[in-house]
């Protein structure tokens, strides 16, 4: 069982200026190593540790995602917009820091 799911994406890393595929480690749904992109629907299910517990009423959802960059190696978080069960968007969270200097 993992402990998270993935978004892959278009993304300009906020800390070097590439743009090119991004992929964010996240930690809602059902927590099965899924690949996703904008568009699909998440998996909630009933089985795993995940946050929040149960379907968000309605399926809508605001959570984070984890981000390295491809090119420089240094990381970043995204917010990633769920409405009615379908991941709507991702975006960078300039206001959350990431580990890496």
């Amino acid at each position: 069982m993992s402990s998270y799911n993935l978004l892959s994406f278009t993304e300009t890393c906020p800390r070097c200026g590439y743009t090119g595929e991004a992929e964010a480690e996240f930690q809602f749904g059902l927590l099965e190593l899924r690949p996703y992109r904008v568009g699909d629907r998440v998996e909630w299910g009933t089985k795993g540790l995940r946050s929040p517990s149960v379907r968000p009423e309605g399926g809508d959802f605001q959570g984070a995602g984890y981000v390295e960059c491809e090119n420089c190696r240094k990381d970043y978080w995204v917010a990633i917009s769920v409405e009615a069960d379908i991941i709507s968007a991702v975006r960078v969270d300039h206001g959350r820091k990431g580990y890496v200097d």
